[in-house]
């Protein structure tokens, strides 16, 4: 049991609680007193920098993405250069295709006779405005002579540093469209780094060739449920 004076205290406290915080005062240290409001601060501190940290780790995500797709866009744009510098020799040696001569490539004027036979073709009704303006905008096209029969064909190339369905599609219409205004077979075929297991067997069905030159290294082993990708 309290001492009744110490009772008489708790109980006008209780009755009184006006003067808790003046009882407080007396019997704590200022230190003491003075533990919420900094607990408080302290907290609101811990908030602000969980906060901050937060928006440096979003914005330090999204520039690690920009980079990366920076890096890969420049190994793209290499793989389309080296591509193009060396289409003649990549067509000898894996479409056994010799004597060629480009037609047309994003980084040239096309043929003026390429262009004046897409655009006869499309006169005539062989094909239409949209394929013109698909075709116009492939990578390279080539036209060479096959070595097994010495007939003259055209090559349609996509160039993509890992080979998508997207790429595949392309290459086929852009191949269909080349052989209708020019009259002569037309392969179509894409050049590239790496190719999973699902765009090569689209490759197979829709008779594209998929061409891994040397001098882009070894085609990398990739599992098979890999997700489509573009450029």
């Amino acid at each position: 049991m309290y001492p009744q004076q110490f009772q008489d205290i708790l109980d006008f406290i209780d009755q009184n609680p006006q003067y808790l915080h003046d009882l407080r005062v007396r019997l704590l240290s200022p230190e003491l007193i003075a533990l919420p409001e900094q607990f408080a601060q302290l907290v609101k501190v811990v908030q602000e920098l969980a906060a901050n940290f937060n928006d440096f780790a979003i914005e330090t995500n999204r520039r690690l993405t920009r980079l990366e797709n920076d890096v890969a866009a420049l190994k793209g744009s290499d793989t389309e250069r080296r591509a193009r510098q060396n289409i003649l020799n990549i067509a000898k040696d894996h479409l056994q295709l010799t004597r060629g001569r480009i037609r047309l490539a994003t980084d040239r004027d096309p043929d003026p006779d390429f262009l004046a036979s897409i655009h006869a073709a499309e006169n005539q009704g062989l094909i239409t405005d949209t394929q013109v303006d698909n075709v116009l905008v492939s990578d390279i096209i080539i036209q060479a002579r096959r070595t097994d029969d010495k007939q003259y064909v055209h090559a349609a190339f996509e160039v993509s540093r890992t080979i998508s369905l997207r790429d595949i599609e392309r290459a086929h219409n852009r191949a269909a469209t080349v052989a209708a205004a020019t009259g002569e077979h037309t392969i179509a075929a894409i050049i590239g780094e790496l190719i999973h297991p699902a765009q090569q067997a689209q490759a197979d069905r829709l008779n594209v060739q998929v061409l891994i030159p040397a001098m882009f290294g070894q085609q990398e082993s990739v599992p098979d449920d890999d997700p489509d990708t573009d450029r």
